[in-house]
């Protein structure tokens, strides 16, 4: 991908954290007070939509928005929370078979949603309702095809998926500062480990966590072969062709073989993340900066602090922006297509937007355009302040086609490494020949020889 492409989106990013920080109120006085969705006044509909979504997308909160919906207009919301290694696959098998539910979640990314949902066949067209708005620029094209708004994303706008650490125990043990290169990296997890402490809580049973330290750290490939997101995605050079992206997955292979990742990482689920890290039993974990604010709220007895750094494989130091996130869409063919359209803009009012992010655990900020209270935390502003904003660089998976698609079966592959059944070239090597598939299903004209 060429350079401007990052540069764009980090112009859009400032305008994005400015909103949220207040610095500058890029809202509508229409979008703060146009009370939508603020009750009906009209006679109650008994009515159920569907709506299915992955686990972990979705909060308490959501389901208590959605609870007064009901309450005030009858529309009841029928919740169908699917294991996310299962969603996948389950959404393809209902949109394909034509029994999708009214409202169904994906993880957008505007190279993937023709083959994810073919919007124009499947999805309901929201490009003239007030709330498309609410979302900030930069969120746009992932909800969109072919100029046509189809989806509604209401995700935060934080440093996505670096490490959380115990700060006050780093420095306990003598480490000052956290680790900006794989060395120092390495050297930091021995520590921690000698002390009888896992030094990274990681959990691949969940299916796609541990995808996340080769994917996000896509800058720093962009970063050591410039114009290598558009060569991908131009099909000018495999990913088996770039040595860094077999490092990342070597380097991740040591780890594991060091002990750094515990005894337990293969059958751990992520559910035990926060405890592990509020009772020292790990000292680092790949999570959003919500997590911290997660970790103080469910153990307030926890008096350590916590702060946050890149991931360093291969040295890493790019930020890993992503304007990408789940968004949820409607079934062009559902019977309750206003039913949906009033559920929408309920949940995009100002009122409704602040409960959510009042409520949702380890959310400290939601990027959109209406001048709600954000509870940005001052870790994850010291890191975005301290990043030059050259590497702010698009993550792998958003930046890259046909690569989110395939998360999961990336997971697998990952996952058959730990266990000696996989090499990190022959990882690379399925991702090429599953990328291969996809192209040429979608007609992509870069795979046509």
């Amino acid at each position: 991908m060429k350079r401007w492409f990052p540069l764009v989106m980090v112009v859009l990013l400032v305008i994005g954290l400015l909103s949220g920080c207040g610095g500058t109120d890029t809202s509508t006085g229409e979008n703060e007070s146009s009370g939508q969705g603020e009750g009906t006044g009209g006679t109650k509909k008994d009515v159920t939509l569907s709506q299915m979504v992955s686990q972990g997308w979705t909060s308490d909160a959501d389901e208590a928005i959605s609870k007064k919906f009901t309450e005030e207009t009858g529309i009841t919301i029928d919740w169908q929370v699917t294991p996310a290694d299962q969603y996948h696959d389950l959404l393809k098998t209902k949109l394909n078979a034509g029994e999708a539910p009214d409202i169904f979640w994906i993880q957008t990314n505007p190279f993937a949603i023709k083959t994810e949902i073919d919007p124009e066949k499947n999805c309901i067209d929201f490009s003239d309702e007030e709330w498309v708005r609410v979302m900030n620029l930069a969120r746009l094209p992932a909800v969109s095809y072919n100029d046509k708004v189809y989806g509604l994303m209401l995700w935060p706008n934080s440093p996505e998926y670096v490490f959380v650490y115990n700060k006050t125990l780093f420095e306990e043990l003598g480490i000052t500062n956290p680790p900006t290169t794989y060395e120092e990296f390495k050297k930091d997890c021995g520590i921690i480990l000698d002390k009888g402490i896992t030094p990274i809580y990681e959990y691949v049973a969940a299916g796609w966590h541990h995808v996340l330290p080769f994917a996000q750290i896509g800058g720093r490939y962009e970063e050591l072969h410039p114009g290598l997101y558009d060569e991908l995605n131009n099909n000018k050079i495999k990913y088996a062709d770039v040595p860094e992206m077999e490092l990342a997955l070597s380097q991740m292979k040591e780890f594991a073989d060091l002990g750094y990742y515990g005894d337990d990482y293969m059958a751990n689920t992520g559910e035990d993340a926060q405890e592990r890290m509020a009772t020292r039993k790990a000292a680092m974990l790949t999570a959003n900066p919500g997590d911290i604010k997660q970790i103080k709220d469910d153990y307030p007895d926890c008096k350590d602090e916590f702060g946050l750094f890149l991931i360093p494989f291969v040295d890493n130091q790019t930020f890993p922006f992503n304007p990408n996130g789940p968004a949820r869409f409607a079934y062009k063919n559902s019977k309750y297509v206003d039913e949906i359209k009033e559920y929408f803009n309920y949940i995009t009012n100002k009122e409704n937007l602040q409960y959510k992010l009042d409520n949702t655990p380890g959310m400290t900020n939601l990027d959109v355009t209406v001048d709600i209270e954000q509870h940005w935390l001052p870790q994850e502003l010291e890191l975005m302040d301290k990043i030059p904003k050259e590497k702010y660089i698009t993550v792998l998976q958003s930046a890259v086609k046909y690569t989110n698609e395939q998360w999961m079966e990336i997971g697998k592959d990952i996952e058959g490494m730990y266990m000696n059944a996989m090499t990190p070239k022959q990882i690379l090597e399925n991702i090429d020949e599953r990328r291969a598939k996809m192209a040429k299903a979608q007609g992509d004209p870069a795979w046509a020889q």
